[in-house]
């Protein structure tokens, strides 16, 4: 990202301040038409990107070059197009009505401007993918089988993209992007400048500094509370990682552990309700399941999520031998409690869902609480400066978040039109013959290759377009296979050999980065295991009575339990490679549970934990 100096700064604060305040009216007061919401939305943000990114390593690092000026003009152009003729496109056909020249030539050059934007800002595997999709999109009618098509003529294709209600670049993604999204991200930026964040981390420590292995109970606390504010994984690694890193590195974790507790405790940030990143939105607006409900269905897997990280840390240091933070490095108890009311938005947003508010008008008010909040400490006013700073962050990570959906809605557009996604679900179904177990591993397997070269939310699109409708054929609930997809989108950035997350945090503790990767992905080994739990047993989901949840928890819980004794080897002492195996198969029964297999694994675990902590069981002699 460009550090812009002088006047060039001017054009960034204007947008910020503008964005910001028509997406903040706009939340509380009410939206314009769609089309012309969505128009502004991107008119605002798109050129951003080519103001603020650099196009090679080589190109201006202070200013935007002529090129880059010239396509933000362009990208404002297009997008005020669809703005201005409103009207007229809405009384439009897809198929039907004419496109005219000035269409095919402001749409084309648009959606190569998206992708461009996508590639500075985000992964050049995001522009790569979209890319393969639109020249499948002009080629269709080459290919063979299930992918074969009808052929779409170049304005026919670009209609799609460009024109379509509903679809490509001003679809239902980017209307999310600009009627949800926003208002989140600017709730976030506004938290994090009255001083959020730091709380967040000193309450943490607070919370768990005292424990053995402190430093790293730390980290997962600060990084599930923190996630509630980033809708980044990476950003809540460098956010919270700057602190908690170093402590644990003082503490006695090696540098590669450091950085892999950080990064799987990162990454369950985008998990953890009330806020989840975009996939919640999206999840919403494809689901048909309100906001609320999927916040409150996700809880329970992302509290195990965490259980199973908190049990690898535990475990990790207890083998370690490493003690709790020194008690002059943890804040005092009164100071923590005095705070509290940092919570006080939070609980503000769950509350107005609860009583019914839309996700916007819930951020909308909690911002006004968030703002009325800071001015209980002086140290935290929340300045006109600022809010400024407030405004601009959250312009910016609302651009990078555009750019990717209006890129998603380009390839969402191309996978329904043509079919392709009924087509991968077929493949699907015919690869895993019909089961289950085989067919969530495959749809593991795809989400986790997407993810590692594309960011969470586009790959929980693409993915979900083919993979939910192959799981809903094999009698899984609708909310459960959207999770189980997104859930591996976000786990994706953990996975090698493009662990985003991990990489970051190894940058933070100066590790090898591709060790790194591995080792994060066999702390997190348990959070990977968390949505095959819930396939199998809805009651996670919270579909059953209270006794039928309760269970369901109990059971998962205590396989999270016997899987991360397994995974680290040591319960009182090292844990041979039989007595590992042995826990690793009684977690097993237990996530994946059948009447027989939940006994079976209570008592091939619990007899594991007797021979290691007490030498097993002994019976008494009888008396001569």
């Amino acid at each position: 990202m460009r550090d812009l100096k002088g006047w060039w700064n001017v054009p960034v604060i204007i947008v910020g301040i503008v964005a910001g305040v028509f997406h903040f009216y706009t939340s509380g007061f009410g939206t314009p038409a769609p089309r012309i919401l969505r128009g502004i939305h991107l008119l605002m943000l798109l050129p951003m990107i080519y103001l603020l990114f650099p196009a090679t390593k080589r190109s201006p690092k202070e200013r935007p070059s002529v090129a880059d000026l010239l396509i933000a003009l362009l990208c404002a152009l297009a997008c005020g197009y669809t703005v201005i003729e409103a009207d007229y496109l809405d009384m439009r056909f897809v198929g039907f009505h004419e496109v005219r020249t000035i269409q095919v030539i402001l749409g084309g050059l648009l959606a190569l401007a998206v992708i461009e934007a996508c590639r500075r800002a985000m992964s050049r595997w995001m522009a790569a993918t979209i890319s393969f999709v639109l020249i499948y999109l002009m080629t269709c009618q080459y290919w063979p089988g299930m992918f074969h098509f009808k052929a779409f003529s170049l304005p026919r294709a670009v209609e799609i993209l460009y024109l379509a209600p509903d679809e490509g670049i001003f679809g239902f993604l980017t209307g999310i992007s600009a009627e949800i999204l926003y208002i989140y991200i600017l709730f976030a930026a506004v938290m994090t400048a009255t001083g959020t964040g730091g709380y967040l981390i000193d309450f943490a420590t607070f919370a768990a500094g005292w424990a053995r292995g402190g430093a790293a109970k730390i980290t997962v606390i600060s990084s599930a509370l923190y996630g509630t504010l980033s809708g980044s994984t990476v950003a809540n690694v460098y956010a919270t990682g700057s602190f908690t890193i170093p402590l644990m590195k003082k503490s006695g974790f090696r540098s590669k552990e450091s950085a892999a507790i950080e990064a799987i405790s990162g990454t369950g940030g985008q998990i953890m309700p009330p806020v989840m990143g975009a996939g919640s939105f999206i999840m919403a607006e494809i689901t048909g399941v309100p906001y609320f409900k999927i916040i409150t269905i996700a809880i329970i897997p992302a509290l195990l999520y965490y259980l199973g990280v908190f049990f690898m840390v535990h475990f990790t240091s207890l083998k370690r031998g490493i003690k709790s933070v020194p008690r002059e490095m943890r804040p005092p108890a009164r100071s923590v409690l005095k705070k509290s009311y940092y919570f006080i938005p939070f609980i503000s947003v769950i509350a107005l869902l609860a009583y019914g508010y839309s996700p916007s008008k819930a951020a909308f008010h909690s911002i006004w609480i968030a703002i009325l909040m800071s001015y209980l400490d002086r140290r935290t006013w929340l300045t006109p400066k600022r809010l400024v700073e407030a405004l601009c962050r959250a312009m910016v990570n609302a651009a990078l978040i555009a750019a990717v959906l209006a890129g998603s809605g380009m390839i969402v557009g191309t996978l329904t039109r043509t079919g392709v996604a009924l087509a991968f679900g077929s493949i699907l179904l015919q690869a895993s013959m019909g089961n289950l177990l085989m067919a969530m591993i495959l749809v593991f397997l795809v989400v986790s290759v997407l993810g590692t070269g594309i960011p969470t939310t586009a790959a929980y699109i693409i993915a979900v377009t083919v993979g939910a409708q192959a799981m809903g054929q094999l009698a899984v609930p609708l909310i459960a296979a959207h999770l189980f997809v997104f859930y591996y989108a976000v786990l994706a950035d953990l996975t090698p050999p493009d662990a985003v997350t991990a990489f970051a945090a190894a940058n933070l503790a100066g590790s090898e980065p591709m060790s790194t990767g591995i080792e994060a992905f066999r702390l997190g080994i348990a959070g990977f295991l968390v949505p095959f739990a819930f396939v199998y047993q809805p009651a996670l989901l919270l579909n059953g009575t209270l006794l039928s949840i309760a269970f369901s928890v109990a059971v998962t819980a205590v396989g999270i339990l016997f899987l991360a004794i397994g995974i680290v080897g040591f319960l009182g002492e090292p844990l041979s490679l039989f007595r590992r195996l042995m826990m690793l198969a009684a977690a097993c029964l237990l996530v994946f549970p059948s009447g027989f297999g939940i006994v079976a694994g209570f008592l091939l675990g619990i007899g594991v934990m007797t021979w290691s902590l007490y030498g097993g069981f002994t019976l008494p002699r009888a008396k001569v």
